[in-house]
């Protein structure tokens, strides 16, 4: 019984800790399209920041940092993205931020 209790703990953790390595790699990757799709809107003259925001919420994240500098042609967009970390668990953060970096 102890075995298969410790067995049973230990999938368990294993499970959540893959759940939370690839949610990480999600927001990775959401943080990145987020930061093409602004400088792209920057590039043809739209807000950077609200491409990034659309282009995110589509990828089931938020913008928590935008911050653009230049513009036109020769711009670089840094987004920040907050992401939530589920399986939620009590004393745990629930939600984490990743970010990335474009420009032209």
């Amino acid at each position: 019984m102890g075995m298969s209790l410790a067995l049973l703990a230990s999938f368990t953790v294993a499970g959540v800790l893959i759940a939370w390595f690839s949610a990480a790699r999600h927001a990775e990757q959401a943080a990145e399209l987020a930061a093409l799709a602004a400088v792209s809107a920057s590039v043809q003259g739209a807000d950077p920041c609200s491409a990034a925001g659309e282009a995110a919420v589509r990828n089931g994240v938020s913008v928590a940092e935008c911050a653009v500098r230049g513009g036109g042609r020769h711009v670089v967009v840094e987004i920040a993205v907050r992401a939530p970390l589920e399986p939620a668990l009590p004393g745990a953060p629930r939600t984490f931020l990743r970010s990335a970096t474009a420009g032209t």
